[in-house]
């Protein structure tokens, strides 16, 4: 079977039927690093699965960016703003590493929504989760000391990290560069310490 068959069993198990249906709008693509997915300036005209590889939303302004997230395997990319309201993308979607994405247009993907009941509920999940994750979110930057937040992060994104540039991990953490690397040190020697003792 696909792989697109487990991505979507992770939001919701689907019938033989949806994912027959699925398939036939399904569209893989490859795409090398620092690739923009998703920008403000044009519509979303897909909603993408990661198939491989890690993505990075973020804001920018004047020359200036501020990372959001990042999405890995099995997370599904669109903007809400766009998919529900049809209204430009407030963010950026960029490739961190090569990716493989499986890809359905927008207009194929509510299509599935309205004709398939498991691919409904596939959406609400992802929907949710989404919502949950931005909570939480704000939740961790609001009660979270540095050093805190630098250890949810290192938990979250154990196996990605390496593949994030400092900056976009500080960026996301709401820290400058400087003061990134000072937590990250902290962190760390407090680590080696406790494994000598």
């Amino acid at each position: 079977m696909h792989k697109i068959f487990s991505l979507l069993c992770n939001y919701n198990i689907i019938s033989e039927r949806t994912y027959e249906a699925v398939l036939s709008k399904l569209i893989t693509s490859e795409h090398s690093d620092k690739t923009i997915l998703i920008s403000p300036d044009k519509p979303q005209e897909m909603v993408y699965f990661i198939g491989e590889g890690i993505t990075r939303n973020y804001y920018s302004r004047i020359g200036q960016e501020w990372t959001n997230g990042f999405d890995t395997v099995g997370d599904c990319i669109m903007t809400s703003s766009n998919f529900i309201y049809d209204q430009p993308s407030i963010d950026y979607v960029e490739t961190c590493t090569n990716v493989v994405l499986y890809s359905i247009s927008k207009k194929n993907f509510r299509s599935l929504i309205l004709h398939y009941p498991d691919m409904e509920k596939v959406y609400q999940e992802i929907m949710e989760r989404r919502l949950i994750r931005l909570e939480k979110r704000m939740q961790a930057l609001y009660m979270l000391t540095e050093e805190e937040l630098y250890q949810k992060f290192e938990r979250e994104y154990r196996d990605v990290q390496t593949f994030i540039p400092d900056q976009h991990i500080a960026s996301y953490l709401r820290m400058n560069l400087a003061t990134f690397l000072r937590v990250r040190k902290k962190v760390e020697s407090e680590k080696r310490l406790k494994v000598m003792m």
